[in-house]
């Protein structure tokens, strides 16, 4: 005897459809979107798994037996998809190849309980008795996968904060925009295991209740959120492919296909969102800075930097003494401003850094205490990373970085050294022809600047400074000072209380602001006192805002 009535009916009638719209998209329409492919499986695993405790408090299972045999501890595999799916998103792929054997490891476990569980009810139980099955289903299983649930939840906050703070994981822009949505995605889950948790107490402290009933509310919360995020999800994720297409065509146009082997720009393309960063910062950053030595130290800096290493010298080659000199540096032998502390010389072919210089080879070393070629700088370390630096053919220094773990540099390591010893070169070229670089209407930098102030408002901060924006947008800035004054025809104080002013003009000529206080509107806008505000709004428009209140009454709708 089946039982039926409206809430599991509702649960049922639910999960089947969201499993059709997903399988729609699997198998029929067949996105080749990896992320949107992980995430869809994410719901359909759920789906299955909501599907198959509804069955048992319908009865379907006790009534027909053999579909105990297509029961899977699905909730302990949801989450790695889920994980699967954050790593996907990120870009963040080989995390996941690396760990997902270990974390598939209870889905197993459990999947060879459930395979005797089922033998066991064909037996007649048997082999176990119904009391030790049902607490292997509702104490064992439901415990354990809420507990491993919340663990991965973990994990997935952690990867997704290592995104944001990594080394120019895109623009600030485009980090907030994409993480936000992956954010929002994570809480709702976390927030659901909350109410699942808070259920399973519920049932737990009272003795007098019993029965799955009492999961109606949350296996309907978890459909209607499954249901959101199918809505939500399609749009969302073909932008973010989209966007990742043109990253893609960055890549493409950078020309990197002429610099590397297959192998390499595989590697690079693994890492794409670094790579396009250290191209925007050689693109940007150093168009102002028209001598070697700014340009190398800038290099250290505010690139290498990046990278989050312990220690980088970057060394030239005194072509007559036949020695490497450290020309600028990173970390502990950094001292003042472009001087290096106790500053080293090396022969060509001795050291490791030497041996670079001859060879004309990089050099990865996994344990520097097993090399006897080590030179100990300023103190011993255990791995070190060497590539060569040409210009036009003839070798002009190494790039050369070292750090206190074992086997720390790996081939990514080697493959963005050897991408920023060759953009360097390129730059040192450049300065020994000292062409510089045109700023064009199109500049994509320049179309975000207005975006932040256009639609991020960031006019309404009467803090913000130069530094700030361009920290933002990861330029520079000189370079986004240039920017500003090229294509707008402004300096930045009159760039962005020019966005002030026309919010101020909007309000001040709309209906609803009426009795509103000049002063106010001006304060609100992110003038930071009444006499830049008027005397700013004279500079603009001739006139005081008051007067142009008066002269321009209700004409503006829209703001």
């Amino acid at each position: 005897m089946l039982h039926w009535n409206l809430y599991n009916t509702t649960i049922f009638v639910g999960a089947i459809g969201l499993l059709i719209l997903v399988a729609y998209h699997l198998f029929i329409k067949k996105i080749d979107n990896r992320t949107s492919r992980y995430f869809f499986w994410f719901l359909m695993l759920t789906a299955v798994a909501i599907l198959q405790y509804i069955s048992f408090d319908i009865g379907i299972t006790k009534q027909y037996k053999a579909i105990l045999l297509f029961f899977f501890p699905l909730e302990f595999l949801a989450p790695v998809v889920f994980t699967a799916f954050t790593c996907s998103y990120l870009q963040k792929e080989t995390l996941f190849k690396k760990y997902k054997y270990y974390l598939c490891i209870p889905f197993v476990v459990f999947f060879l309980i459930y395979t005797v569980v089922k033998i066991n009810v064909f037996v007649d139980y048997s082999i176990l008795s119904r009391e030790t099955v049902g607490n292997i289903r509702m104490e064992w299983n439901e415990n354990l996968a809420l507990l491993f649930t919340f663990i991965m939840g973990v994990w997935n906050y952690r990867i997704i904060k290592d995104y944001e703070n990594g080394l120019g994981e895109l623009s600030y822009l485009a980090v907030i925009r994409k993480t936000k949505w992956l954010k929002n995605t994570y809480v709702t889950l976390i927030l659901l295991s909350v109410f699942w948790l808070i259920t399973l107490l519920y049932i737990k402290t009272n003795v007098r209740v019993s029965g799955n009933h009492n999961y109606y509310p949350l296996w309907i919360a978890y459909l209607v959120c499954y249901y959101v995020f199918y809505v939500k999800s399609s749009a969302h994720l073909q932008k973010i492919q989209k966007e990742r297409d043109e990253e893609e065509t960055v890549f493409n146009l950078s020309g990197l296909d002429k610099l590397f082997e297959p192998k390499a720009l595989h590697v690079l393309r693994q890492n794409q969102s670094q790579v396009i960063a250290i191209l925007s910062y050689f693109a940007t950053s150093l168009f102002d800075k028209n001598k070697t030595k700014e340009v190398l130290w800038d290099i250290l800096e505010n690139c290498v930097s990046k990278l989050q290493l312990e220690d980088c010298v970057l060394y030239l080659l005194d072509e007559k003494k036949q020695v490497l000199q450290q020309e600028a540096a990173f970390g502990n032998k950094k001292d003042e401003a472009f001087t290096i502390h106790k500053p080293k010389e090396i022969p060509v072919g001795k050291g490791i850094v030497g041996s670079v210089a001859k060879t004309g080879n990089y050099e990865l070393i996994k344990d520097t205490s097993k090399d006897k070629r080590y030179i100990i700088d300023d103190k011993a370390r255990l791995s070190e990373l060497s590539v060569p630096i040409y210009v036009d053919g003839i070798l002009k220094g190494v790039l050369d970085a070292e750090h206190s773990q074992r086997d720390f540099f790996t081939e990514n390591y080697l493959y963005l050294f050897q991408l920023i010893s060759k953009l360097t070169e390129k730059k040192l070229v450049q300065l020994q022809q000292k062409k510089g670089i045109n700023i064009t209407n199109d500049n994509s930098y320049y179309k975000e600047i207005c975006s932040l102030m256009e639609e991020g408002k960031l006019y309404r901060d009467p803090e913000i400074k130069l530094r700030t924006l361009s920290e933002k947008i990861n330029i520079s800035t000189n370079y986004l000072s240039q920017l500003i004054n090229t294509l707008s025809g402004y300096n930045f104080s009159d760039f962005v209380n020019s966005y002030r002013i026309k919010e101020v003009k909007s309000k001040l000529s709309h209906p609803a602001f009426v009795e509103y206080p000049v002063l106010s509107i001006g304060l609100e806008a992110g003038f930071n006192s009444k006499s830049a505000f008027y005397n700013s709004f004279k500079k603009h428009t001739g006139m005081s805002p008051t007067v142009f209140r008066e002269k321009h009454p209700y004409e503006s709708q829209f703001f």
